[in-house]
């Protein structure tokens, strides 16, 4: 979807959830710190425009964020944050002009990647929970998608649409799943188990 061919720029890992509160943040933060152990150069984006936490989970207050990058008062390398081996960039939180898929932010979220990009081995996309317009165009910018699901029947459910709307919608056939906060008694294989054979029924044999 960017303008720069896959061979000179970063593998893009959009990270995202059907529901809020499940630690989506908190596993593309944890993400972002195994792959720079490994010697891969990484950006963690913030990608959830209206309700931006990346700062919060690791404990920043940055002076310059997405939002003065997309108004033009600072520039990219202004926003770009080293911490913990990899690089962040900052949505500010209530950016709520932001919060709906105009040509402008489709145009500003291509801008930003197609700067970033040839500069890392690895970009992930901290997205929004659900389903709406700005999270389902920010993970079709990624090659790959890893969704984050919690036990709980809700979360489940949840992320069972936002698989079911990526397959059809992106043609998506390959979909990681990240089980985050198990609880005693419950079985991060029986999770996924479940959500594929819900798959398997009602999307696509094979996803």
């Amino acid at each position: 979807v960017t303008a720069i061919s896959a061979s000179s720029r970063a593998r893009i890992t959009a990270i995202t959830s059907g529901k809020g509160g499940v630690g989506k943040t908190f596993v593309a933060a944890n993400l972002a710190a195994a792959l720079a152990e490994r010697g891969e150069r990484v950006l963690v984006l913030d990608a959830d425009l209206g309700l931006a936490n990346l700062d919060v989970v690791l404990n920043l207050s940055p002076k310059v964020t997405l939002h003065d990058v997309f108004t033009g008062k600072r520039t990219l390398d202004e926003a770009l944050i080293e911490v913990s081996g990899f690089t962040v960039l900052l949505a500010g939180s209530g950016m709520v002009e932001y919060s709906r898929l105009t040509p402008e932010v489709r145009d500003k979220l291509i801008d930003t990647l197609n700067t970033v990009a040839p500069r890392f081995d690895r970009v992930l996309l901290d997205t929004g929970a659900g389903i709406s317009d700005v999270v389902l165009y920010t993970v079709s910018l990624a090659d790959e998608v890893v969704v984050v699901v919690t036990p709980e029947p809700t979360s489940m459910t949840d992320a069972y649409a936002t698989i079911k709307v990526l397959a059809s919608t992106q043609k998506r056939r390959a979909i990681r799943v990240v089980v985050n906060q198990r609880v005693p008694g419950t079985d991060a294989r029986g999770v996924t188990a479940q959500l594929q054979q819900v798959i398997d029924r009602y999307v696509s044999p094979g996803l």
